[in-house]
Formats: C-alpha cells, structure tokens, sequence
C-alpha cells in the first residue's frame, strides 16, 4: 500500500462534512503526526519512499482546511530518516522530532528540524 491517507472529518458551523484524501506517491508513504494550525489548515509530518534523496526522507505536507495541499517538502540524507512528532511554534513555523540513519554519530540518532511558516530550514541562528 502506498500513499498516506488523512481522514478528518470535523462539524464546522454550516453543519457540513469534513474530507478524506491520500497523499503520497508510487511507493509506500506514512504520517505519524498531525496537528491543526493556526490559520485553520493542518500539518503532517511522517516519511516518504516515493520522494527525497534518500531510502526514506522525513515528508511533511502543510494542508489548508479543505485538504488541498499548501505545500510538501522531504528532508534527510542519503539513508533512512523519519519524523514522528511535529507542533506549531509561537513565530508560526515548525519543530519536527524524529531520527535519522544520514547524520549524526552513527546508528539511528535523534533529528530536531526547525521550520519556518514555509517549510524552509534557512541560515541556523545558533553559531
């Protein structure tokens, strides 16, 4: 099976039903978290196998209220990397928690990304 499927099905003041769609691509794609945003829209974090550089890349993909897609980027190296956990920081961007098999001392290590409102990483403000 391919692709992630998101179900969300929330009461919104005209009484309406919510939407079911997939994302994803050719080869097999997962979300372990979603979170509602503050413009009403949501953001999913999770891996994909179907895009990136790598066997697996972290996939996140910023939806507005209806399930349309706002924007998806991957991020990773060369090897297995994915996201578990992302929130919604006070400046608008994006914490995502999860490992990586590219970077770090070897094995399976913890990977932090900082986001901005966009999806971008940019220049690190730590030195």
């Amino acid at each position: 099976m391919s692709g992630i499927a998101v179900n969300i099905n929330i009461e919104n003041q005209d009484q309406q039903k919510g939407w079911e769609k997939t994302y994803g691509g050719r080869n097999s794609d997962s979300a372990y978290s979603i979170q509602r945003t503050n413009d009403g829209g949501y953001i999913v974090a999770g891996y994909t196998w179907s895009f990136g550089s790598g066997w697996s890349d972290i996939y996140i993909i910023k939806l507005d209220a209806k399930g349309e897609i706002v924007w998806e980027k991957t991020y990773g190296g060369s090897k297995d990397d994915s996201a578990y956990s992302i929130q919604q920081t006070g400046d608008g961007g994006y914490i995502v928690a999860g490992a990586t098999n590219s970077f770090g001392a070897g094995g399976v290590d913890i990977y932090i990304i900082k986001l901005d409102k966009d999806g971008n990483t940019g220049p690190s403000p730590i030195k």
